[in-house]
């Protein structure tokens, strides 16, 4: 938010220090803070004239560093702002209830956060256009988890639930709707262990009691997947892991 013009006397422009000063407009705009060179610097709040408040940095008239940000509705953004816009790390809660605290991007969520609903829902991993995107974990009120992918706030792809009680399958999903699914569990005729751990392989093919064909795998955690994996003997000669963990990097 850059500061309305003219509202400075000449004499105040040219003052190089920063001063503690309160402004009125006539439109209705409030500001009490820091000025500088005749704009908004420094710490101070600023209150415009349909009730949004602003509290925290300014650089040159602009919203700048770490503020708290109360929107007319009673939304709330606390964190980081970045040439007027929330850019950064951030807490935004709705006056819904819902509260979402991560990466924000020139005013939308981009990039790694966590979403609450008040409903019960948490929802962890990929953002992108203010939407869950990539990578991510929605826990339901009842424990019920999926791991998997997501595009446009709807699960996509590939992706693996378990339920309260610990049964887990794999899911395909198209745009939000569910196309397919396959209950994971131990496969004696067709055994195979990837990365040190037990996974499920279930086809006719197998032979001597170990993996061998071709086609999906899963982890018997419900932490990985493999898509079209071929395997010869309980060994995979082709296929890639696809792991549905987030890093904890991110």
């Amino acid at each position: 938010m850059v500061s309305p013009a003219g509202y400075a006397t000449a004499g105040e422009a040219e003052t190089a220090d920063t001063t503690e000063q309160e402004l009125h407009w006539g439109d209705g705009h409030h500001y009490r803070g820091g000025v500088k060179a005749g704009q908004m610097h420094g710490w101070g709040t600023h209150t415009a004239p349909d009730g949004e408040v602003y509290t925290g940095d300014f650089v040159a008239g602009t919203r700048h560093g770490r503020g708290t940000l109360t929107f007319p509705n009673g939304d709330v953004y606390e964190g980081d702002f970045r040439d007027g816009s929330m850019t950064g790390r951030g807490r935004l809660a709705w006056s819904n209830g819902d509260v979402y605290e991560g990466d924000f991007v020139d005013g939308v969520r981009q990039g790694r956060g966590v979403l609450e609903r008040q409903s019960g829902g948490t929802y962890e991993g990929g953002f992108s256009g203010d939407q869950r995107h990539g990578r991510g974990r929605y826990r339901w009120r009842d424990g019920t988890l999926y791991k998997g992918h997501f595009a446009f706030g709807r699960q996509h792809r590939s992706g693996i639930k378990t339920s309260p009680s610990g049964e887990v399958s794999f899911e395909t999903w198209n745009d939000g709707q569910l196309t397919a699914t396959v209950p994971v569990a131990v496969v004696e005729r067709c055994s195979l262990t990837l990365d040190g751990k037990p996974w499920m392989f279930n086809d006719d093919t197998c032979i001597n009691g170990l993996a061998h064909g071709e086609g999906l795998a899963v982890a018997l955690d419900g932490s990985a997947y493999v898509l079209d994996g071929r395997f010869i003997l309980g060994n995979m000669v082709r296929g890639a892991i696809q792991s549905v963990e987030l890093e904890a990097s991110q």
